[in-house]
């Protein structure tokens, strides 16, 4: 019951630090009639989050403005997690997120070594994925991520597959994978 509800409480909190996506559009100001350029909710997921924020019209916030990455190569990536969740074995039942959290862990793709000293016993030294999320890594920093994972399921498992091969695949796959 304990667990229950923290993992409750936990969920509103993850939501709280996600992102909202907004777009720029041209829009007359009710009050002077002038066209101005405003920020709006990009999606209704976006416009959800805004509500459960409470934010309101007239409301003044700051912002920190960021162009996303391209959306399509994020789809892409969960896709390729969902695809290799179905056809290896060693991921069977793990969700696209786990796996591709796993690949890019047992390749050293976009990794961060942390080292812990055991004092008598040594040092231990893990390799941490790092973040794929939009705001946390560059474009660039992404397509290496990509090409780096590829590479490995194709040295690993797939040697009868090139790159492109790979790609095919994976635009095979139903797009609403998350």
């Amino acid at each position: 019951m304990r667990n229950e509800a923290a993992a409750t409480s936990a969920a509103p909190k993850k939501r709280t630090n996600r992102p909202v996506y907004l777009e720029f559009k041209r829009m007359v100001d009710p009050d002077t009639g002038e066209v101005r350029l405003a920020l709006v909710a990009g999606s209704d997921v976006d416009r959800f989050l805004l509500k459960e924020r409470s934010y309101r019209a007239g409301d003044r916030v700051r912002a920190e403005l960021k162009q996303p990455r391209d959306e399509r190569r994020h789809r892409r990536v969960h896709r390729l997690g969902q695809l290799v969740a179905q056809s290896i074995d060693k991921f069977a039942g793990m969700d696209a997120h786990s796996v591709i959290k796993k690949l890019q862990g047992d390749a050293g793709v976009c990794c961060a070594d942390e080292v812990f000293d055991l004092g008598s016993l040594g040092r231990v030294t893990r390799s941490v994925p790092e973040s794929l999320a939009f705001d946390e890594m560059p474009e660039e920093r992404f397509g290496e991520f990509w090409r780096g994972i590829s590479r490995y399921l194709i040295d690993t498992y797939w040697q009868h597959l090139d790159e492109d091969q790979v790609n095919d695949m994976v635009q095979m796959m139903p797009s609403e994978v998350a």
